[in-house]
């Protein structure tokens, strides 16, 4: 497995794109992601995943993130 470290770009600044880290945790472990860690209202997440590949787990937790708030974040 590999550590990842996750770093959502916008979210919970000046109200806006609001995402509860608790919310967060489960969109990642819908994903398959374990170990799953986020960091007060940052928007930093820490986790482990199958996946080697960054581009692909960044893609997934951005299409993920759209289809569940319905607004897009960079990862």
């Amino acid at each position: 497995m590999e550590k990842f470290i996750a770093l959502l770009r916008g979210i919970n600044v000046s109200g806006q794109k609001k995402i509860k880290m608790s919310e967060l945790k489960i969109l990642f472990e819908d994903i398959s992601f374990t170990n799953v860690e986020s960091h007060i209202q940052s928007g930093n997440v820490l986790f482990l995943s199958d996946l080697n590949d960054k581009k692909t787990v960044r893609e997934r937790l951005e299409k993920k993130i759209e289809s569940k708030f319905g607004y897009q974040v960079q990862v």
